[in-house]
């Protein structure tokens, strides 16, 4: 394989069926998302956090 052939991965079967997977790249974790429109959206997972509804935040 040479940077000219970059490895192709078919997503179905990465995701499995699911809409949100984590993927660790190192020590990060980063969020793999579809959207509804069939967008893909990669954000870390650290950010993911506070998207959350306060009600389902951990508590300090």
């Amino acid at each position: 394989m040479t940077d000219a052939e970059p490895k192709r991965v078919n997503l179905d079967e990465l995701m499995r069926g699911c809409k949100k997977i984590i993927l660790q790249h190192g020590k990060r974790p980063y969020c793999l998302t579809i959207t509804r429109r069939g967008n893909l959206i990669l954000t870390s997972a650290d950010d993911d956090t506070d998207k959350q509804p306060s009600s389902e935040k951990p508590q300090p």
